[in-house]
């Protein structure tokens, strides 16, 4: 659902943007999680020497739930979990 309407905001939605609302959604719904940043050199053909992307994705237990492509290319630099609010089932 946050993949398809990434597609077509007239903003870029990436990958970090796209782990944000779903880690809102599923919080919301008292759902536990993690995400992740992680980077990696030069990952692409085209990039120079040196150049760094990111990325970020989303676990609950064992399933990559957002940003599952490509994320074993990247090194975890950091990981965020998040509590449920009082009011959360």
């Amino acid at each position: 659902m946050v993949a398809a309407a990434a597609s077509i905001t007239p903003w870029q939605s990436r990958c970090l943007l796209q782990v944000l609302v779903v880690q809102r959604l599923l919080a919301a719904r008292g759902v536990l999680g993690h995400f992740y940043l992680g980077v990696c050199r030069n990952p692409f053909q085209g990039m120079a020497v040196g150049d760094i992307a990111a990325h970020a994705w989303l676990q609950c237990g064992d399933l990559i739930v957002s940003g599952a492509a490509g994320h074993e290319q990247y090194t975890v630099i950091s990981t965020y979990s998040w509590k449920l609010q009082a009011n959360s089932k």
